[in-house]
């Protein structure tokens, strides 16, 4: 069954290509729905409230639809200082600088020809022995990683920030736990088994050096939420068929 919204048919090519961009996601296919169909939601209400003409709507952003939703309909408040000052010291690990981490890691990396859950499997099913016995993560390191540092115990040495993906700093860098952490890091490479061995904290800059940057952050986050209730709203009110949980407007709860 075509996935479409309000009767109009998202085809499944657009589906496939979109897959793509969501290899990382739990479920990809439902992930790829959700974008999708949440796109079409957003450019019918511009449609309807003629904020946009029609060569605008042709060539017209994700982003511009969105802008221009909210500028109507979505009012985001800015964060206070209080908020921002709350947050920095909540979340010090995120603003420290020259902070260091000695790590190693089992990489299970995605393939396009093994499903995805497949590798999940086979990573959570290393986690969970490790979890039990962790002197073996050098040879399970050695046995199972899809990295070359498995020759060496899944060693990745002394890291800083800024010197590997976003999503698997996230993890690294939070926090003071050392050893086998309790969960697998998903990152745009595949799932990865971590243990940290050392940490070395540097310093805190002061509030008014990261300041732009946590309001930034803050109002981004809000916005992202705001975005979502907003587009459940519209789903809720909309006909969607084709999803694969056989409810569309569930779909982007």
């Amino acid at each position: 069954m075509s996935l479409s919204v309000n009767g109009i048919v998202i085809d499944a090519r657009r589906v496939a290509d979109e897959i793509d961009q969501h290899r990382d996601a739990a479920d990809p296919e439902t992930a790829a729905q959700h974008a999708l169909v949440s796109r079409e939601l957003l450019r019918q209400r511009v449609r309807d409230l003629r904020l946009l003409g029609d060569a605008e709507m042709a060539g017209a952003s994700d982003d511009a639809i969105v802008d221009a939703l909210f500028t109507r309909d979505v009012h985001v408040r800015r964060p206070t200082e209080a908020e921002c000052r709350a947050y920095f010291h909540e979340h010090a690990g995120q603003f420290r600088v020259g902070d260091q981490v000695q790590a190693s890691h089992i990489l299970f990396a995605l393939s396009a020809g093994v499903p995805l859950s497949v590798t999940l499997s086979r990573a959570q099913a290393t986690l969970d022995r490790l979890r039990v016995e962790p002197a073996a993560f050098e040879s399970l390191a050695a046995s199972e990683s899809d990295c070359p540092s498995g020759r060496s115990g899944g060693s990745l040495g002394m890291l800083t920030r800024g010197s590997g993906a976003p999503e698997f700093e996230l993890v690294l860098f939070c926090g003071d736990r050392l050893g086998v952490l309790p969960r697998l890091v998903n990152t745009r490479y595949g799932f990865h088994v971590v243990r940290i061995e050392r940490r070395v904290k540097g310093r805190m800059p002061p509030f008014e050096r990261v300041a732009d940057r946590i309001a930034a952050q803050l109002y981004e986050n809000a916005r992202t939420r705001a975005l979502r209730h907003y587009v459940a709203l519209l789903a809720g009110a909309a006909e969607i068929s084709g999803a694969n949980d056989g409810d569309g407007a569930r779909l982007l709860q």
